[in-house]
């Protein structure tokens, strides 16, 4: 006898309540014979008892039992949540309609006749069942389907959704009863930088444990607040922790009303989050940026105490890792302007709003132009020009640096080609990169369609990145220098010596052209020396290393006339040209030619 497996493991359980022991025997019998296991009462007590202890998958009832009559059983089965969903066939020698509609009032599945051959009521059964298990996977997708709507699946804790529902439940209870409430947001310092050292793996070991840690920072709040009225979520009105993103956490404190209380909290999670984390016996340090909005000085709906807490955590993060900011009047104004200036640079590639300005790079020996790098400007038709460090970092933030970066190096390519065809320049010219740009991989063969686009040597494009991008996405950052390298790009490394391990890292990566910062050639003709033993050192390594240098931001005569006494290739800064559009940077260089007595035919 084959028995009919139940969610394909367990054999499906039918209990049978008939006061009639010849009834329960034949019914029984037959199920048994369809591959059912069998419990048995003979009246609606029993049966009650018996699905409380075990409950079953079906139930087939009797109607007309001395005591609780079957109407009345079915009603008691139908109250108890474990029997909500659980299929109750009712039987009956009953015939009116009446004794049907009781039945289906009564919360049964289905109703037959006890005269139908127990062989056919078997079958009915079967089906009920399937039935009934189809519905529970249906129900069982549809409570994942909501669970991924409202919780983060790596760390089960609530994400932004559910934060703000529960917020809205912590709004509701605290406004009457003039209570505070805080909202805490957390951003991990550098977390990208991990992912890329460490790998994924454990970047999300990492994050379950900052989230085991926030969880351990909650308050007591059954001590800490009264007791919820009917009408709200109790469980809603205490501490919460919820991830709102990658690397992104919110608490949610009711209670709070004043900036001491909700600063002691935060304290804790500093502390917490100080302890070293220990990864395969290697120690990770680990801080957080965080900012805290107030209900109801702050804002008056959840919505806005996270968008106020999320705007103070970003103004927070500009003045260095691991702070905490409390939200103000004036951060919101930032906010507005940033979100304004975000949409604007939307919409600014599609406007061709954007343009390229192009800085010469001078060879030491004989100031030829050697090079050229390009720069991008944003003419905004109502704010004017835009300065590049205030719409470059949101760009970076929102993403659209990649788009923003693909038209510069289409454009630079495109100026490059349009010089060579011309014949009177050959420069080479630096574009400027992200960070950013390097996070998906995709740097390398976007650098190749704009090459490929424009018709022009690969020698012809050099890639200008930071010591800021090089550390922060190291690993991205090192496979996209060994490709370009082979592509035949050539890579520089910018504001050189700005960074805190710029040695250990030149020795791993396949870079061409050091850029000298320009806050260390600022003062090297100094009367004190200021940092030219500094400027000379790093000329002196790059040299060793093989690598050709480029000292930025040369601005005096006296700066000039103390690197050309060092063996820097070139010079590039406001003394011999800024960044001109391209009509003005040919009649420059027209007009400097002449002026040195070099002619076009020379110019590399």
């Amino acid at each position: 006898m084959s028995a009919y497996e139940y969610k394909g493991t367990t054999t499906a359980t039918i209990l049978v309540v008939d006061d009639d022991p010849g009834a329960r025997l034949l019914v029984g019998t037959a199920l048994e014979m369809a591959g059912f296991r069998i419990d048995t009462a003979a009246d609606g007590a029993t049966a009650l008892k018996q699905f409380r202890e075990h409950p079953a998958d079906c139930v087939v009832l009797d109607v007309v039992m001395p005591g609780m009559s079957g109407f009345d059983v079915c009603s008691a089965l139908r109250a108890m949540p474990e029997c909500r969903h659980v299929p109750i066939l009712m039987q009956t020698s009953l015939d009116d309609m009446e004794s049907v509609n009781r039945a289906y009032n009564a919360g049964a599945t289905d109703f037959s006749s006890k005269g139908i051959n127990p062989m056919l009521l078997a079958q009915r059964v079967k089906f009920l069942v399937r039935a009934k298990e189809t519905q529970d996977q249906l129900r069982e997708s549809e409570a994942r389907v909501r669970y991924l709507a409202y919780y983060d699946p790596l760390t089960a804790l609530p994400n932004r959704q559910r934060l703000l529902q529960i917020l809205d439940q912590q709004v509701a209870w605290a406004e009457p009863r003039q209570r505070g409430l805080a909202v805490l947001m957390l951003d991990v310092d550098n977390f990208s930088r991990i992912n890329d050292t460490q790998g994924q793996a454990v970047g999300d070991v990492l994050l379950k444990e900052v989230a085991h840690r926030l969880q351990n920072c909650l308050r007591d709040t059954q001590r800490t607040l009264n007791q919820a009225e009917d009408g709200f979520e109790k469980k809603d009105i205490n501490d919460w922790v919820a991830r709102t993103g990658g690397d992104e956490f919110a608490l949610a404190l009711p209670g709070i009303s004043t900036a001491e209380a909700a600063q002691a909290v935060a304290q804790r999670v500093q502390r917490a989050l100080a302890r070293p984390f220990v990864f395969a016996q290697a120690e990770i340090p680990l801080s957080a940026s965080m900012g805290i909005s107030l209900f109801p000085g702050d804002a008056a709906t959840a919505e806005t105490l996270v968008k106020n807490a999320d705007a103070a955590m970003h103004h927070g993060k500009k003045s260095g890792q691991g702070g905490l900011e409390f939200f103000n009047k004036s951060i919101s104004t930032r906010a507005a302007k940033h979100l304004s200036m975000e949409a604007d640079l939307r919409k600014a590639l599609e406007r061709g709003e954007f343009t390229l300005n192009y800085q010469p790079r001078l060879a030491l020996k004989d100031l030829r132009v050697e090079a050229v790098e390009a720069l991008i400007r944003w003419k905004h038709p109502q704010r004017g020009f835009v300065a590049p460090d205030e719409f470059i970092p949101l760009a970076e933030q929102n993403g659209m640096i990649v788009e923003i970066g693909d038209w510069v190096l289409r454009e630079a390519c495109a100026q490059a080609r349009r010089w060579r065809d011309a014949g009177t320049s050959a420069w080479q010219v630096a574009v400027n990169v992200s960070g950013v740009q390097f996070r998906d991989g995709s740097l390398v063969s976007r650098v190749s369609r704009a090459i490929d686009a424009a018709g022009i040597e690969s020698r012809m494009i050099e890639l200008e990145f930071t010591e800021g991008a090089l550390i922060e996405y190291s690993a991205a950052v090192s496979k996209a220098v060994k490709s370009l390298k082979e592509l035949g790009v050539a890579t520089a490394l910018d504001d050189f010596g700005t960074g805190y391990s710029s040695l250990s890292y030149l020795r791993h990566f396949p870079i061409d052209t050091l850029k000298i910062d320009r806050a260390f050639v600022r003062d090297i003709a100094s009367k004190t020396g200021g940092n030219a033993p500094l400027v000379d050192a790093i000329i002196a390594m790059a040299k060793s290393l093989g690598l050709a240098t480029v000292a930025e931001g040369v601005e005096t005569e006296a700066q000039w006339q103390y690197l050309k006494t060092r063996d820097a290739n070139q010079v590039q800064g406001f003394l011999f040209c800024r960044p001109l559009a391209i009509a003005d940077l040919q009649r420059w260089h027209d007009d400097w030619l002449h002026a040195h007595q070099l002619n076009a035919a020379s110019v590399a």
